[in-house]
């Protein structure tokens, strides 16, 4: 019969001393004090478990008292007697601590931040700075309030009431496009957190967003048709008395027709002008493919003036205050302001609308047409074309008919003008 173990005092725990090497107290049924070489005193258990030894920490004495040590022996081990294992447990119970506080971490912010490093690759440059500026003002910020903060809240945690909350709040502000956006933007980041495993579900797939947002309405770019205004357009320009960059830039616009942000952010280092051609970088590509664009003649001249007088050797429209960068945005649409046009009758992107208009119009005109097919305007206007094998071809099929489309254009705005 095997020898009991004396069952433990504290008495004889407090006088126990440290010695060379640790050694053990036993209090019996596997539970024992050890103490180690430092003098430090820790509670054990010993216990079989599927026909394995397994030894279980129940914290240090004195802060675990001995008729505390005793009667969290007798919990755990009914515990194994109903099959459980104290050991996996307290693992489990860790693991899940862990989670929770790893998803208090996994907020909003931080899973958005990495949406939007993820999705770079995906769109251009000025776009991914636009979607930066959204969340910033959008999402991470309030219009109201009253509305939610979503920010620094677990993206687990976010509901469909603090969504809601904030696309009520923007069209609240007559903001029913940006609100419209937003939505979208919001899916794309909780389609992210869902594929990566930060949360179990998509709560924009619970809301309505026709009942939220209402039917969209088609915003068309304001354009100029009749060639009396785009003849006082063009007038108005070469009399603008701007600083130099916005005047130039100005003359430059209606013959390119380009999106805004590729006109202000054009670099000498793109421009072959021997070849007359410009090459746009993927990264600043709405398509996200590099597009090669042919200058007519008119450009060409005007692009070798601004040279003489560069404040840039980088940008060729350069800030006059920050010369290592390009003028911005708003400096483009403060001079459509001053030549007369309000925001309803002329914007940057217009150029495209007329070249378009002007373009479609006269494809079949037999007295003053250009004769060039719809694929040709369109590779002109560097839109998409949803096959990529098709679209690299069309670019190289039609690259000299895109020449010989843009240079017609540049030809027919002279005209215009000169009456």
């Amino acid at each position: 019969m095997p020898k009991q173990a004396t069952p433990l005092t504290d008495i004889k725990i407090k006088q126990a001393k440290a010695k060379d090497k640790p050694y053990k107290l036993s209090d019996g049924k596997g539970l024992y004090i050890l103490i180690t070489d430092k003098g430090f005193k820790w509670w054990r258990l010993n216990y079989l478990f599927e026909k394995k030894q397994m030894t279980l920490s129940l914290g240090t004495y004195p802060t675990v008292t001995l008729t505390y040590a005793r009667k969290e022996a007798l919990r755990l081990k009914e515990l194994i007697k109903q099959g459980i294992n104290p050991l996996q447990q307290r693992k489990e119970a860790k693991e899940a601590i862990k989670e929770q506080e790893a998803k208090k971490e996994n907020t909003f912010y931080k899973i958005s931040q990495m949406w939007l490093k993820s999705y770079e690759s995906q769109v251009s440059e000025n776009y991914h700075k636009k979607l930066s500026k959204a969340l910033e003002n959008y999402l991470y910020t309030s219009l109201d309030t009253k509305a939610p903060l979503i920010k620094e809240k677990p993206i687990d945690e976010v509901t469909r009431k603090d969504i809601i909350a904030i696309l009520e709040q923007l069209k609240a502000k007559g903001l029913d496009e940006t609100a419209r956006r937003t939505s979208q933007m919001i899916q794309q980041i909780f389609k992210y957190a869902v594929t990566h495993e930060y949360t179990p579900h998509n709560i924009m797939a619970d809301i309505d967003k026709r009942v939220i947002l209402g039917k969209k309405v088609e915003n068309n770019y304001p354009t100029l048709t009749k060639e009396s205004d785009i003849k006082n357009l063009l007038i108005v320009i070469d009399e603008y008395k701007g600083d130099y960059a916005t005047q130039m830039i100005l003359r430059v616009l209606p013959y390119l027709f380009v999106r805004n942000s590729n006109i202000r952010q054009m670099e000498w280092s793109e421009l072959d002008l021997e070849k007359k051609e410009w090459t746009i970088p993927a990264n600043k590509m709405k398509t996200k493919a590099a597009f090669i664009l042919p200058l007519p003649h008119q450009v060409v001249s005007i692009l070798k003036e601004i040279k003489e007088y560069a404040l840039s050797d980088k940008y060729v429209f350069a800030s006059a205050i920050k010369t290592n960068q390009p003028i911005s945005d708003n400096a483009l649409i403060l001079a459509l302001r001053r030549l007369g046009y309000s925001k309803d009758e002329l914007v940057p992107h217009s150029f495209r609308s007329i070249f378009s208009t002007i373009a479609y119009e006269k494809a079949n005109d037999k007295a003053n047409g250009h004769g060039y097919t719809s694929e040709v305007i369109e590779a002109l206007l560097a839109h998409k074309e949803p096959n990529k094998v098709k679209g690299a071809y069309n670019r190289a099929t039609y690259k000299e008919a895109m020449r010989g489309l843009i240079e017609w254009y540049a030809n027919y705005l002279d005209e215009v003008k000169h009456g």
